[in-house]
């Protein structure tokens, strides 16, 4: 029988992991977590419950690994002392060997399937039940019990530290890969509490930090979940090997990695001496980043912590320097500035004379998101709703305003508004009115202040007025009464309201009956009288009307100025053809007069050779194009014979042939 490989057991170390697990790890993690309410000491709870679990399997291996020892020692003699195989020709009998084998086979994914579902619930609670109320109280967020919590995490970490740097560098110098999946979990405790301490520090000033970090751990937990998931997958397709060591499937070497990152400079050197065919990881540099990187990380984090000290204020800023640690607060002008580093110390930037831009009701889209939608093309439509956040402002009423229900004598209708309000800080104070020091920064929410107050006084000047007139002929007023009615409700801000926009007015696209939210009613119930129909449909239906009346009205009035005008072109047609055959006839009757008259004259002194020369000088015209053939014989009088027949055109014998 060929020697197995010893495993080295150290079973005290496994009852330590499980000792710190249990009492500081689980019992500390879940007091944290019931006294502060911290997301953050929850996701750090689940980690640990986790760790405990490991540590427990961890120890049951070490335990039948052992025995599986013991047991083949006990064989080893026996079979030192037997003078004869006869014993064992039945078959070895190895129950403690069995035990583990059956252990791996069936206990270790039955833990994995255990962890997972840990795992899964941990990000179950903490997403559904912790995380949504965390985020929706996210600006009033706070945790309860800071000094306990502080200390409580800080004595935490050191002792799973102390412990988990032993237990971890035991393990991988002794090469005790039973000890090891647990101490990584102890040392990965370490820095989860470490965190948990950074979070509480962080919390006197800015509590909203342990929402987002518990989040992120609850992440990191589901991630680790998915690895653990992985792992038993590929554990099934895993072909078996007589005698290779089994794959323990409640080790992750997510955690590890995390907890020793140093492990990424060993995998990082047995690459590079692969690839370079020589011992990289033992020269000086690669050994100085080893032992060194962390130390370097660190003192950049600190510097990095030490800058957020220094304070640059540009010439057109002022900064208020809030103190956390002796409550106080400063006005800082323009240059450099010191203070507490972060979180101990924090400075409000503020940009006076400068022009800011807030909406009262809905927010229009921008251009980008406008040409997402198709929409910049063409003109805007009351029944396709557009703005920013319009169904959250739908949602909470913050979208529609009421008009004319303050007067009985004007209308109520529904309005959905954009008003932008532009505004300058004034940078001191300025005849008399005050400014940034003994106005803007007297009080605590300055710029929400002055939206209520441009909120309220927008309502009030729409319950006065009705929608039709603010439309149509109401604007220009509306503006320049609303900019009063702003500044002098927000004096004291040491603000100066610049310009109120009321163009953006229109019907909702909602009806009323959709508006007002309300329960199906009961057999009975009578009817609240709401129109089903949209405003705007409402608004648009007379307007349309109107317009297809207009337009009818133009067409006939078209149709008929071209019928009159097609009338009076073909009068004019035939006139005009009348005159032009009346000046032909004219003008010919004249040149024959003309031409009469102009022969009387040379007639009269030659009667007799005038008419021989007239009538060779049209001959002459008449056959200057003709064939000519002259007979000419002697004894014989010279004929003359004129070919007045014309086989082809004499201008196509005058085409030219190009040569070839």
């Amino acid at each position: 029988m060929a020697a197995e490989k010893i495993d080295k057991i150290n079973k005290m170390g496994g009852l330590w992991n499980i000792l710190l697990m249990g009492v500081v790890g689980v019992g500390g993690s879940v007091a944290l977590a019931w006294v502060t309410s911290s997301i953050t000491a929850y996701a750090i709870a689940a980690f640990m419950i986790l760790g405990l679990v490991v540590a427990l399997v961890s120890l049951l291996h070490m335990q039948l690994r052992e025995r599986e020892q013991m047991e083949a020692l006990e064989l080893d003699e026996i079979r030192q002392g037997a003078t004869s195989d006869a014993l064992f020709d039945e078959g070895e009998v190895l129950p403690a060997k069995r035990s583990r084998e059956q252990f791996e086979k069936l206990g270790m994914p039955f833990v994995a399937v255990l962890m997972f579902f840990l795992q899964a619930y941990g990000v179950y609670y903490i997403m559904t039940k912790r995380v949504p109320t965390a985020f929706q109280t996210i600006d009033s967020w706070m945790i309860e019990g800071k000094y306990i919590a502080l200390f409580g995490a800080a004595l935490m970490g050191l002792i799973f530290f102390l412990r988990g740097q032993f237990a971890s560098n035991l393990a991988r110098i002794e090469k005790q890969r039973f000890l090891q999946p647990a101490s990584d979990y102890v040392l990965f405790g370490a820095y989860l509490n470490f965190v948990l301490a950074a979070v509480v520090s962080v919390a006197f000033k800015e509590a909203s930090v342990d929402v987002y970090v518990g989040t992120g751990l609850t992440i990191l937990l589901g991630v680790v979940g998915v690895e653990n998931l992985l792992s038993m997958i590929f554990e099934i397709y895993r072909p078996r090997v007589t005698g290779r060591q089994s794959r323990l499937l409640y080790q992750s070497r997510l955690i590890g990695l995390i907890a020793k990152p140093e492990n990424l400079f060993t995998t990082a050197g047995q690459i590079l001496d692969y690839q370079f065919g020589f011992r990289v990881s033992e020269t000086w540099g690669y050994q100085f980043l080893r032992e060194r990187l962390g130390v370097i990380i660190g003192l950049q984090v600190i510097l990095l912590w030490l800058s957020t000290s220094i304070v640059v204020i540009e010439p057109s800023v002022r900064g208020k320097l809030v103190d956390g640690a002796q409550k106080r607060s400063d006005l800082l002008k323009p240059g450099i500035h010191l203070k507490l580093p972060w979180p101990f110390a924090s400075v409000e930037r503020f940009y006076p004379d400068q022009v800011h831009t807030f909406h009262v009701g809905l927010e229009p889209l921008g251009e980008d998101e406008l040409k997402k939608l198709g929409q910049t093309d063409r003109p805007g439509l009351w029944l396709e709703p557009t703005g920013k956040d319009y169904d959250s402002k739908k949602n909470t009423g913050e979208l529609f305003f009421l008009t004319g229900s303050g007067d009985e004598t004007v209308g109520a209708n529904l309005m959905v508004a954009s008003v932008p309000v532009q505004y300058r800080i004034r940078g001191g104070e300025e005849k008399g009115v005050n400014g940034l020091e003994n106005g803007w920064l007297r009080f605590s929410d300055p710029e929400q202040l002055l939206r209520n107050i441009a909120t309220r006084e927008v309502v009030h000047y729409f319950l006065a007025h009705d929608f039709e007139q603010l439309l149509i002929k109401g604007r220009k007023s509306a503006q320049e009464t609303l900019r009063n009615n702003i500044q002098q409700a927000s004096d004291k801000l040491g603000v100066e309201i610049l310009f109120v926009g009321v163009a953006d007015l229109r019907p909702p696209a909602e009806s009323p009956d959709m508006v007002v939210e309300r329960g199906p009613s009961a057999p009975g119930e009578e009817d609240t009288g709401l129109n089903p129909m949209p405003v705007a449909a409402a608004f648009e239906g007379p307007v349309t009307a109107g317009s297809v009346s207009e337009i009818t009205k133009f067409n006939a009035e078209q149709k008929k100025l071209r019928l009159a005008a097609e009338q009076d072109t073909e009068v004019e047609l035939i006139q005009y053809g009348a005159t032009v055959a009346s000046d032909l006839l004219r003008m010919q009757a004249k040149a024959s007069a003309e031409s009469q008259l102009g022969a009387r004259e040379p007639f009269t002194q030659a009667p007799n050779t005038y008419p021989v020369w007239l009538y060779l000088t049209t001959f002459v015209r008449a056959v200057e194009q003709a064939r000519k053939f002259v007979v000419a014989a002697q004894n014989h009088e010279v004929e003359l014979d004129l070919d007045l027949h014309e086989a082809i055109r004499r201008g196509m014998r005058d085409i030219p042939v190009p040569e070839k």
